[in-house]
């Protein structure tokens, strides 16, 4: 395969100037370092094995050493393709090509942003792209976005092929509910949402993201008081998609919520987390706690803005006040301190039984009885 270096001739923007330094008596020759080739435009072209284009990159000024066959670029820009198509859009700040486009080093302002209806950009200060194994090793500050969702960590890894990026070295995920524009990179104000994980695989194409844990996330509602404690989330695991806002986490899981009054919790087997609704769901092995009462069901859900919850199959409705226990197989009602619920048995019967507390009054004493008239004769 021809270099890719030369699959399009450079223009000469400059003569190539030779300059020979005559010896006199006793003078030692000294070697004088070529002058690199200086051209009007860089135009770089590759294909695939099927003939198809797999990248093109471009630059309005750029420098080559013939000695080193290094190439200097500024402000490169170019098109990556996937099966033939068109898939990112890449600029840099200057770019580096060595062995003739084996290696590319990108630095500075590094932006890939995908093209497509998904708007979605990786971006980072240094990137190391190897073309022949569609890799880019991104060291310095990467970052993935999509207009609810920013990804970020210390290093990278972006499969051009798979579309993945691999995210390691403290990865977190940030989410705003208020949408922006991930071409601009520019989410309003403070995150609602903070996740922790040990690595992240993300594909930015389709929002896929699986996650090894352990998880660790944060939320701060809205309105929220400023050092008011944020609502906490722990796990073993994390997959979900980015686009649809829909994650599951690995058992154990457990949900707290400080800030409600008496404070509240949610565990289970599994638990999905809707972030566009504000709902936890539980699909097995449900347990709530708050303020002193607990619910126990096969299957849950709670709306963590609004304190709505239902439940299904072996519900158990424990309250501290009057040692109340419910049994039954639905529930819907509103957790808090003004919350109530309503327990049904469809086709069955509900069991309910308390404890009435002992009357702190004493016992009235019975009136006197009448004394019995004298007998008269």
């Amino acid at each position: 395969m021809t270099p890719p270096l030369l699959t399009r001739p450079w223009l000469l923007a400059a003569p190539l100037l030779l300059l020979l330094t005559g010896c006199g008596p006793g003078e030692v020759a000294r070697e004088t370092a070529p002058t690199p080739f200086v051209f009007r435009s860089l135009d770089l072209r590759q294909q695939d094995v099927f003939g198809r284009p797999n990248w093109e990159l471009t630059s309005p000024e750029a420098r080559y050493d013939l000695r080193r066959r290094v190439a200097r670029a500024l402000q490169p820009r170019g098109v990556i393709y996937s099966n033939g198509k068109p898939a990112y859009r890449v600029e840099a700040s200057t770019g580096t090509l060595i062995n003739d486009g084996a290696v590319i080093l990108l630095e500075g302002r590094i932006r890939l942003q995908r093209l497509g209806n998904a708007p979605v950009m990786i971006q980072g200060s240094r990137v190391r792209w190897i073309p022949s194994r569609n890799l880019m090793e991104i060291d310095r500050h990467p970052e993935g976005f999509d207009p609810n969702t920013r990804l970020s960590a210390e290093r990278a890894t972006f499969r051009i092929d798979k579309d993945t990026l691999d995210l390691q070295g403290k990865p977190r995920l940030q989410r705003w509910a208020q949408a922006f524009d991930p071409f601009q990179a520019n989410p309003v104000g403070a995150p609602q949402i903070v996740v922790t994980v040990a690595s992240v695989l993300w594909q930015p194409g389709s929002g896929a993201l699986n996650a090894r844990g352990p998880v660790l996330g944060e939320r701060r509602p809205p309105g929220s008081a400023a050092g008011a404690p944020p609502q906490t989330l722990t796990a073993t695991s994390l997959n979900g998609n980015t686009q649809k806002q829909l994650f599951n986490l690995g058992p154990p899981v457990l949900f707290s919520d400080p800030a409600v009054s008496g404070g509240a919790s949610a565990r289970g087997k599994a638990m999905q987390v809707d972030a566009a609704q504000q709902i936890v769901r539980i699909p097995a092995g449900c347990f709530i706690q708050q303020d002193g009462a607990s619910l126990e069901a096969r299957s849950c859900s709670w709306n963590w803005q609004t304190q709505a919850v239902a439940a299904d199959g072996s519900v158990l409705l424990q309250r501290p006040a009057n040692r109340q226990l419910t049994r039954g197989r639905l529930l819907r009602g509103q957790l808090g301190e003004n919350g109530s619920v309503v327990v049904t048995a469809p086709g069955g019967r509900v069991f309910s039984q308390f404890q009435v507390p002992p009357s702190k009054t004493p016992p009235r004493p019975a009136p006197p009885r009448p004394k019995p008239e004298p007998i008269r004769l």
